[in-house]
């Protein structure tokens, strides 16, 4: 990030002394510059997708929100190899003014690519994953919460709700697309199977409307997804019976499809 900073900052050093040049000399340093931050940016960008990939090998991030990030971060590098060429073709033109363009516009199309690897990151950084006892709220042979069982329930996700409002609240400028992964202990029965799948749906939607609640960061709340998984592909180490697992799942909008 301080590598790219700098470049930035030489890009800007060189718009700021190229009108006292001579066209296609002047725009030379313009435009190396350019290309190498962009290549910068595009080594970020691959690992930003290695780490994806390896978070949703260990069930830390759902297959379907992570493929979806990493075919939004693999136009990206796209993107980045198209301005590379175009940057190449630009150095051996003497309109000044369209290289200047160029590079403000790439220096644009820069700032946000880091935006976005900036968000993800922290993201990653934070645990995501929660495990929640549930076997006081619900009655037997029950998946609905009754009302005098809602606000222990409510107080039961409280810390996993803050979290996610601390994150919103660390990146005010940004929009997400929401998926909550739930997961929950069975005892192998059918009947039994179904049950653990409802409750944990139950305590997700708590969740998600607590999410919904925070309508400035998620542009369409009551499109938050709601997936269950079964055992098998839930995170290691479940834990005893009666517990729901939670995998909150936050996209930025701009790199959602």
């Amino acid at each position: 990030m301080i590598r790219t900073l700098i470049f930035m900052g030489l890009m800007a050093m060189s718009m700021s002394k190229a009108p006292s040049c001579t066209p296609p000399r002047c725009v030379s340093p313009l435009t190396q510059t350019t290309r190498e931050t962009l290549k910068l940016v595009k080594e970020q960008v691959t690992s930003s997708i290695k780490l994806t990939t390896e978070k949703v090998k260990r069930n830390e991030v759902d297959a379907h929100v992570g493929n979806e990030i990493i075919d939004s971060l693999t136009e990206t590098i796209q993107q980045i190899d198209m301005l590379i060429a175009a940057s190449v073709q630009l150095e051996y033109t003497s309109a000044k003014e369209e290289i200047m363009l160029f590079a403000f516009r790439t220096s644009q199309f820069t700032s946000n690519t880091l935006t976005n690897l900036k968000t993800l990151g922290d993201l990653y950084d934070i645990s995501t994953y929660s495990q929640i006892e549930t076997a006081t709220f619900f009655p037997a042979d029950s998946f609905n919460i009754p009302p005098e069982k809602i606000d222990e329930a409510k107080k039961a996700i409280e810390p996993v709700a803050q979290r996610i409002i601390r994150f919103f609240g660390d990146h005010p400028r940004e929009k997400f697309k929401a998926v909550i992964v739930c997961s929950s202990t069975t005892d192998g029965q059918e009947r039994n199977d179904k049950l653990g799948e409802l409750r944990a749906r139950s305590v997700a939607n708590l969740l998600a409307n607590q999410m919904r609640s925070k309508k400035e960061f998620i542009p369409t709340p009551e499109r938050i997804r709601i997936k269950w998984v079964a055992l098998e592909t839930a995170v290691p180490d479940f834990g005893k019976p009666g517990m729901v697992s939670i995998i909150w799942n936050l996209v930025p909008a701009s790199l959602s499809q």
